[in-house]
């Protein structure tokens, strides 16, 4: 209880203290009488004809890359029909579809005049206008909508006649704004809510609102001034090096759009009223790095969507920092589609990655002196950012495919999209993932079954589903229990000894009920090994105490342990000699469906090793994880 006190009073803290820092964080007044009264002409969001003229010019082999992936994409999107939306229906997947279409086309028109990109940019922009409703439903909608809408009005507004202004900025006020208005603040609302719905909605009706600011004046200016003031409140999640709780696929689309909310206010009134001040959200694209292991899959915690797309971001944090090395693995993943489109053939090594939607303004933030930039630090090989989310990432070697990384999250289950998965961890080495996290449930999977999918209490049925609840995480049981919701893992960092790195976990919170103390240790042994260490002490009754561990390897039982073998690459489960009397060790297959919530899970095993413990006692175990590639150590 001390610590999580001590936690949220200091990030309460840090919040005090960037409004001191940006007084227009606590207030709306950070834009004046005059900054409303000069509005720069259209088109203005993002890139101003100015902009535009210095991309025209840019020779460099990244601009190239990327005007012509630009152009390859609008070609397909012309071989297409305009998008029909559904009577009655309204969704996320349309509303990204137009918006990707509409930045796409307009963008290439104003780089090369295509007349057929101007056309069709335009009739997407009308047919989203002819609807009478973005789906307030879900407003995730009702932001990429507006998004798009803002974005087709501003950047094709010379194309438009007076009377398409009219149309399109009265569907931005009724489908956008005015719903937008008219959703409460405070409580689960989206509106100062601490996960990406924020910076969405908020920054997607902000960009729409400032598109028709001249035909709107009072309403825009509210719209705006509203979104700067809840923003923060997404912003704070940051705190205080910019781990991200929700997981990377959902740093990628919230910070995505709170990037968009800080350009769409530079480019309008130059200056972003101190949102990317805020504690940890410029050290939030560490983060993204830390997150990618040395095999290029993520660290897939919370509910992760696996979706291989380059990272438009990354350009415009390693522009605004002037840190070429944030953009190293987005500049990999542009020279591979580069390759695709160009060739027609797959990347030589690597997977190959989908164009992102948003990919037309990685060509207005790409800064091509990052690539006459000196060379800056590489990141560090062991990462513990602190926060809403701690964690410990250890990392043998940033260049070697083979390298050993090994990474433990801290936490709580109650936060948006998490998972029952705190003190849980990640395992690669020698190319393989040897401990797994599965990511996200189909949603439409857990709605099949009637599942309460945001309902992070208790006794929620969201923890039956086999991904979101305990059973498929790396984790430590008691008697079989669901973690407390209540509860929160806190990661440190340990001091180096002897070259060995590593970090511990409180997680006594999280088993309060049957635990009076729980803690896990991971080291990163300079050997590249991992060893790990978990104590507990547990309350007045015998317990059996479980550790799992997921794996897609092959699982043999050795007289030293555990033999996993995958890809033709092996690691070795050593159980501390002293203990292993008390280990009692079952591997079971866990590969198939067994409920309507759970998607099948090919390959997949869980191993777990069980002690008992008696009432009031307490218990160690200690694993080994040992790379078949360290072979001095099979040896011993």
């Amino acid at each position: 209880m001390t610590i999580r006190f001590t936690t949220f009073f200091c990030l309460f803290l840090f919040f005090l203290h960037a409004v001191a820092r940006h007084p227009e964080l606590s207030a709306p007044q950070c834009l004046t009488k005059a900054d409303w009264g000069h509005l720069p002409a259209h088109p203005r969001l993002f890139a101003n004809s100015a902009v535009i003229e210095r991309i025209k010019k840019q020779s460099d082999s990244v601009s190239l890359k990327l005007r012509y992936i630009l152009r390859s994409d609008v070609e397909r999107k012309l071989k297409e029909s305009v998008i029909v939306y559904p009577e009655g229906i309204n969704n996320m997947g349309t509303a990204r579809n137009v918006q990707g279409r509409i930045l796409s086309l307009a963008l290439d028109y104003r780089l090369t005049g295509e007349a057929r990109s101007l056309q069709r940019a335009r009739a997407e922009l009308l047919a989203l206008c002819e609807l009478k409703n973005w789906g307030t439903g879900h407003f995730l909608d009702v932001g990429e909508a507006a998004f798009a809408a803002g974005i087709g009005f501003d950047w094709l507004y010379d194309h438009l006649s007076s009377g398409e202004r009219v149309k399109i900025a009265s569907a931005i006020k009724n489908l956008a704004i005015l719903p937008a208005l008219a959703t409460r603040e405070g409580g689960d609302s989206w509106v100062r809510g601490n996960f990406n719905w924020n910076p969405v909605c908020n920054g997607g009706v902000m960009v729409a609102a400032l598109a028709i600011a001249e035909l709107e004046p009072e309403l825009s200016k509210t719209a705006t001034e509203r979104a700067i003031k809840n923003i923060p409140y997404a912003g704070a999640t940051y705190a205080f090096d910019g781990a991200f709780p929700e997981g990377p696929s959902y740093w990628a689309y919230g910070t995505s759009f709170y990037v968009i909310a800080v350009e769409a206010l530079r480019s309008t009134f130059g200056k972003t009223c101190g949102l990317e001040q805020m504690p940890g959200f410029l050290k939030t694209a560490d983060y993204n790095n830390q997150m990618v292991g040395p095999t290029g899959q993520d660290y897939n915690y919370s509910d992760y969507h696996v979706e291989l797309q380059n990272e438009p971001i990354m350009a415009w944090f390693a522009k605004e920092l002037k840190r070429p090395d944030l953009i190293r693995d987005e500049l990999t993943d542009i020279d591979r589609y580069h390759e695709f489109l160009s060739t027609g053939k797959n990347a030589k090594s690597g997977k190959n990655v989908a164009l992102g939607r948003l990919t037309p303004l990685e060509i207005i933030w790409w800064d091509p002196s990052l690539l006459k930039a000196a060379a800056t630090a590489r990141p560090p090989l062991h990462w513990s950012p602190r926060g809403h989310l701690s964690m410990g990432v250890m990392r043998s070697s940033w260049d070697d495919p083979r390298a050993t990384y090994v990474a433990i999250k801290g936490g709580t289950p109650n936060n948006s999209h998490a998972h029952m998965d705190v003190g849980s961890f990640i395992l690669e080495a020698d190319g393989v993932r040897w401990a797994v996290d599965l990511g996200t449930e189909n949603y439409g999977n857990m709605r099949a079954a009637k599942l309460d999918l945001w309902n992070y209490t208790q006794n929620s049925n969201r923890w039956t589903a086999f991904r979101a609840g305990p059973e498929s995480h790396n984790i430590l049981r008691f008697n079989g229990q669901y973690q407390l919701i209540d509860g929160k893992g806190e990661v440190i960092e340990l001091p180096t000894q002897n070259g060995v790195v590593g970090n511990r976990a409180d997680l006594s919170s999280l088993y309060a009920d049957q635990a009076s103390r729980v803690d896990r240790t991971v080291l990163l042994n300079p050997d590249r090994s991992v060893t790990l260490i978990d104590e507990w002490q547990v309350k007045g009754q015998a317990t059996e105490v479980t550790f799992q561990w997921l794996t897609k390897a092959s699982v043999t039982r050795s007289t030293d342990g555990l033999l996993l073998v995958q890809n033709g690459e092996s690691l070795l489960l050593s159980i501390n000699p002293a203990l292993l009397n008390l280990v009692t060790v079952e591997i079971q297959d866990v590969s198939a469906s067994t409920k309507t919530q759970d998607s099948p899970n090919p390959g997949l095993s869980r191993i777990l090793f069980k002690v008992n413990t008696p009432a009031n006692a307490s218990g160690k175990l200690t694993l080994r994880a040992i790379p078949g590639g360290v072979k001095k150590l099979l040896k011993n």
